[in-house]
């Protein structure tokens, strides 16, 4: 099923969209709900790698600082490749 959504932006951000739409040769739209999946998708993301964590703490098992920095850094190189 389809909604329509309705919203506001600044007129500098919708200049900056139609440019962007015209120069990829997409309706406006369409790059508005890529952006909405994305975001979706980054935070179901974000939602499992904290239920792992706690899942982890409630088991007694921990990592080093120095590891979890890794780990994150990792994810946020995936996650931008992937944007």
């Amino acid at each position: 099923m389809t909604v329509h959504v309705t919203i506001e932006i600044d007129e500098a951000v919708k200049a900056r969209l139609d440019a962007l739409s015209t120069s990829r040769g997409r309706p406006s739209g369409d790059l508005l709900v890529e952006a909405a999946e994305q975001i979706a998708r980054d935070q179901d993301a974000l939602d499992a790698a904290i239920a792992e964590a706690e899942a982890s703490l409630a088991a007694g098992k921990a990592s080093p600082h120095e590891e979890v920095v890794a780990r994150l850094r990792a994810r946020r190189a995936q996650w931008t490749a992937a944007a």
